[in-house]
């Protein structure tokens, strides 16, 4: 193996500092993890072994090699021990096989203990050293006596993993309502912390089975927009609250932040306000009791908010018809045309029509005379119809 491959011992007095980091993607993994090595070698698309917690393992490299003294990075790594080799992938393809038949042993002792346990997923170490079994529970389960017949039948390492609902939706991946691939399964690498008064924030319905993912837990895109909402709604009471503007007790029944709209109700009007108006001029009050609504009495509503397209002006249409200059073409082009087709007769008829073409010339001639003689004409104009639109248009603008 070559000697840029050849990795030091790590101690815990002495840790090792790789001049080069590689990205590294494992199988059914939604990050790639950074590695160390000696070699700036190592290009996208290679499969390389490298050392985890769990063993050696083997992964896709994500990225280049990248130099960390030119980026200024110091970071603890576990080394790549090698580029794989056909050995390695030969192991690797065969790890599949192994895996299927791990998984279908695990849960016929699982089944045959009455284990409590949701079992998902069978994964070998590349030298098929340790196998990790990894199962859903939504208790701790004693597998001790699980852990002694698998060891029995696999003659190897044998590990359990528990995880939860939202461990389990990374791993297993899925569409989420929004028609996209779940965050978890395509980009994010930890769990933020969500809570109701997330909703709250966003105004919306409190409805457990909307808000929730599909892990069962609140979505985790309720976490994307908490800042914004908590800066737009900063200020103003809160829903369901009563308030006191222009003189009169309202209740305030809707808010619409994206659209800067509040529905102010009581048993006589129902008044929409913007929020500007909601924060400056309304007063909130407590324990008034309000007026209750009379059968068939009909509430008046008022519209205190200004459209925003009612600000944008109509844009202007002109159904006038402006006229435009048409120059006619001139009459010396037609007597060179006809000066241009008696030449070419007279080249065809000879030397015998000599006495033609000397009376056509003479024509010619009289007719160029007679031009000169005479004025030329003004240009006329025709009046045509163009549809146009926006601004008028005018002929002298035209011109």
């Amino acid at each position: 193996m070559s000697e840029t491959f050849e990795n030091k011992k790590q101690t815990p007095e002495e840790q090792v500092e790789y001049p080069y980091s590689v990205a590294v993607r494992f199988k059914d993994a939604a990050k790639p993890y950074s590695f160390g090595s000696f070699s700036g070698d190592i290009k996208k698309g290679q499969w390389v072994v490298v050392e985890t917690a769990q063993g050696l393992e083997m992964g896709e490299v994500e990225a280049d090699a990248i130099d960390l003294k030119k980026y200024s990075l110091r970071m603890p790594q576990k080394p790549i021990v090698r580029l794989a080799t056909h050995r390695d992938l030969q192991n690797y393809a065969e790890n599949g096989a192994y895996e299927d038949e791990a998984f279908a042993i695990c849960n016929e002792e699982i089944a045959a203990l009455g284990l409590n346990m949701n079992l998902l997923n069978a994964q070998y170490t590349l030298d098929r050293s340790k196998v990790l079994f990894i199962y859903l529970a939504d208790q701790r389960v004693d597998f001790r006596e699980l852990l002694k017949k698998l060891g029995a039948r696999l003659h190897c390492r044998i590990e359990l993993r528990q995880i939860g609902e939202r461990d389990k939706a990374k791993m297993v991946g899925g569409i989420g309502m929004c028609g996209m691939e779940c965050c978890c399964r395509r980009f994010k690498s930890r769990f933020d912390i969500i809570s109701i008064n997330m909703a709250k924030n966003q105004l919306l319905a409190l409805n457990t089975e909307k808000l929730s993912g599909m892990c069962g837990k609140l979505m985790c895109c309720l976490k994307y927009e908490d800042d914004e909402y908590k800066e737009l709604t900063s200020g103003l009471p809160k829903m369901g609250s009563q308030v006191e503007y222009e003189g009169n007790i309202y209740r305030i029944t809707n808010m619409n932040v994206m659209n800067e709209e509040a529905k102010l109700e009581n048993h006589e009007q129902v008044i929409f306000i913007s929020l500007q108006d909601l924060r400056e001029k309304a007063i909130p009050r407590k324990g008034v009791v309000m007026q209750k609504r009379n059968d068939g009495e009909k509430k008046e509503v008022i519209h205190r908010t200004v459209s925003r397209t009612a600000e944008k002006p109509t844009p202007h249409v002109s159904m006038e018809l402006p006229s435009v200059n048409v120059k006619p073409e001139r009459r010396e082009n037609t007597n060179n045309r006809n000066q241009n087709r008696s030449r070419n007769n007279n080249a065809n008829a000879g030397s015998s029509n000599n006495s033609n073409s000397s009376r056509s010339r003479r024509r010619n001639n009289d007719s160029r005379r007679e031009r000169e003689r005479t004025p030329e004409k003004k240009t006329e104009t025709r009046n045509v119809t163009v549809r146009t639109f926006g601004k008028k248009k005018t002929q002298e603008n035209q011109g």
